[in-house]
């Protein structure tokens, strides 16, 4: 039975040690709680230059440079040249009389009116 007391005393002492114990570990405890979900704040945003405008330039336009045709050279035989001097003249001739006839007729026209514009001007007795 000596055993059974040594158990039980053993108990008793482990219990005492512990109730003893447990006014050394007493803290007090406040804990407020709000029901809220999380909140979700977005990153700053990251601004990031956009690429230049790329404008094409204009093209360069360089003109040719202009061109000059000789009129190729004129060989007349000896024996044709009176042929080619009497052909030539005549071509002269006749664009000479078609200046003059194209000319010629204008003035006409001209004399022909300057005429008319005269009689608004006289005197309605017609002097």
């Amino acid at each position: 039975m000596k055993k059974y007391l040594t158990i039980a005393a053993g108990l008793i002492a482990a219990a005492t040690l512990t109730m003893a114990a447990a006014p050394a570990m007493a803290r007090v405890d406040v804990g407020v709680n709000i029901g809220l979900p999380g909140i979700y704040v977005a990153p700053e945003p990251v601004y990031v230059q956009p690429p230049p405008v790329y404008v094409a330039p204009r093209p360069v336009y360089v003109a040719p440079r202009p061109v000059y045709v000789a009129p190729r050279p004129v060989y007349i035989e000896p024996e044709r040249e009176g042929e080619w001097r009497e052909r030539n003249m005549r071509a002269r001739e006749w664009r000479e009389r078609q200046w003059h006839e194209r000319h010629d007729d204008r003035r006409d026209y001209r004399d022909d009116h300057r005429d008319d514009r005269h009689d608004d001007h006289r005197d309605h007795d017609g002097r």
